[in-house]
């Protein structure tokens, strides 16, 4: 059996493993990249570490890249999650819909093309429902796309370096 995480982008259900999900926390507000990358809408503060914001609707082409404001992420929670690298990082979803426990054998091919990049692995059947699509933290964010988030990441950091070396606060 593997617990899985259900959530939806656009009407399309999908689902990670729960070990992939660390935990679904509202959105807080959103600090912008200097950069301005559509699928990055931004990122947050936990603890000590910033943490980036995945927008995993416009990742996967369902949603055309837009600014988000504070309204826009009110009723959207992130799934709180870790690279292979050990860095936080959080997907933004529509919604988050269940938890459930799937056998394994039920976890068949996807009847699609795979998507954003290969992140589809297969597909499970939710009785009368449509199909989740299983996805996996490893085609989520391929070793490309997690050394430009570092980098980035590495970048704001740099920035507010920038703010506090003259005694100034880091925003």
């Amino acid at each position: 059996m593997r617990a899985m995480v259900v959530f939806c982008i656009g009407a399309q259900a999908h689902a990670l493993p729960v070990g992939d999900v660390h935990e679904c926390i509202p959105a807080p507000a959103l600090s912008a990249f200097a950069l301005d990358l559509p699928h990055l809408p931004g990122w947050f503060w936990l603890g000590n570490a910033r943490v980036p914001v995945i927008d995993l609707a416009v990742l996967m082409g369902v949603r055309p890249p837009a600014v988000l404001h504070a309204a826009d992420l009110l009723y959207r929670p992130l799934l709180l999650c870790r690279d292979v690298g050990g860095r936080w990082v959080a997907l933004l979803v529509d919604r988050v819909m269940d938890v459930m426990e799937v056998r394994a054998d039920a976890i068949r091919p996807a009847g699609i093309d795979r998507m954003a990049g290969g992140c589809i692995v297969g597909e499970i059947d939710r009785g009368g429902e449509p199909p989740a699509f299983v996805m996996e933290m490893d085609g989520v964010l391929r070793q490309g796309e997690r050394l430009r988030l570092a980098q980035l990441m590495a970048r704001e950091e740099q920035r507010a370096a920038l703010w506090t070396a003259n005694g100034a606060r880091d925003v």
